[in-house]
C-alpha cells in the first residue's frame, strides 16, 4: 500500500540539496513504524527501478527514431542502471580520496561510469587479472587506442587507491 503523505514528503525532500536530505528524512519519518519504513523503502526501490527502465526506453526510442541508430547498435552503448548505481556506491568507497579523481571517474559516486555495469565489469576484469585499469578521460577508444591515446593513457586514480587499500585482500 502506498502512503501518499510519505510519498509527497519524499517529493519535497528530493528537491533539497543532498547535504540536507538525510536530516529531512529523519525529521519526516522518525515516527514511522519499522513496517511502514520497509513498505516505503519497497515503494521507493520499485519507483527507482521503473524510472531507470523508463529512461532506458526513452533513450532507446530517441536514438532509433531520431538518431539513425540501428536497435542492435544501441545495445553496445554504455548505459547506466539502477543496479549499477547501487554497486557504484560500494565502488566509490574503495577510493576514499575523491578529490583526486577525474570528473568522470568510475570510482566517483554519481558519474556515468560509476553507474555503468559494463565499466564495472571491465574494472572487475582488470582487478582479477592484476592488470592496470586506465583512466578513460580524453581517450577516444580505450579498447584499441591510437598512438596519441596511448601517450595520454594513465592509470585510473580511483583504481590505484582501490588496489593500494585492498592489497592482499580480495577486492
Amino acid at each position: 500500500m502506498i502512503d501518499n503523505t510519505s510519498i509527497l514528503a519524499l517529493t519535497d525532500i528530493i528537491q533539497l540539496p543532498e547535504a540536507e536530505r538525510l536530516q529531512a528524512i529523519k525529521d519526516k519519518f522518525s515516527a514511522k513504524s519499522h513496517d511502514e519504513l520497509l513498505n516505503l523503502l519497497g515503494n521507493v526501490l520499485n519507483v527507482a527501478v521503473n524510472y531507470a527502465q523508463s529512461c532506458d526506453e526513452t533513450l532507446y526510442l530517441h536514438l532509433v527514431t531520431t538518431g539513425d541508430m540501428h536497435p542492435y547498435a544501441i545495445d553496445k552503448l554504455i548505459s547506466p542502471s539502477f543496479h549499477g548505481a547501487l554497486n557504484g556506491l560500494i565502488l566509490a568507497q574503495k577510493a576514499p580520496n575523491q578529490d583526486v579523481l577525474c570528473e568522470s571517474c568510475a570510482y566517483r559516486c554519481g558519474t556515468l561510469a560509476n553507474h555503468c555495469p559494463s565499466t564495472q565489469s571491465d574494472l572487475a576484469h582488470a582487478l582479477e587479472l592484476d592488470a592496470v585499469f586506465y583512466c578513460h578521460k580524453d581517450i577516444e577508444n580505450l579498447h584499441s587506442p591510437s598512438a596519441t591515446d596511448r601517450k595520454r593513457m594513465k592509470p585510473c586514480k580511483g583504481w590505484a587507491q582501490h588496489v593500494k587499500k585492498h592489497k592482499g585482500v580480495a577486492a
